[in-house]
């Protein structure tokens, strides 16, 4: 038996929503009633109801909000068949195919 409740999977539409990273990046929790959404190997997701329930605690979550967690993510989450039945349900669209993989901010350091 699981120490959370696995939240009810919805299926998810054929025609998934495509985001840019302005509009993910304006999710990032701050201000009250924030949406916080997550941004997971190009899927995204809305994780502002799950972030309470989350076992490693909302902190993380908050953290990663209104960006790429892919890195993380895969870091901390061993079990990915247990995750991904979470994660399925989190799911609001997908980043669009114009967009970048990462934010065009991040890692800037790493450019050549």
């Amino acid at each position: 038996s699981l120490p959370y409740p696995i939240p009810n999977t919805q299926p998810v539409s054929a025609f998934l929503q495509l985001f840019t990273w302005e509009e993910i990046k304006i999710h990032n929790g701050h201000g009250q009633g924030q949406k916080q959404w997550l941004v997971i190997d190009r899927k995204v997701y809305d994780v502002s109801k799950f972030s309470r329930q989350h076992p490693g605690g909302s902190r993380v979550i908050s953290h990663y909000a209104g960006q790429d967690a892919t890195d993380a993510f895969v870091a901390f989450h061993v079990d990915q068949v247990l995750v991904s039945k979470y994660l399925n349900s989190l799911e609001i669209g997908e980043l669009a195919p114009d967009q970048p993989s990462i934010e065009p901010t991040k890692n800037v350091s790493l450019s050549l």
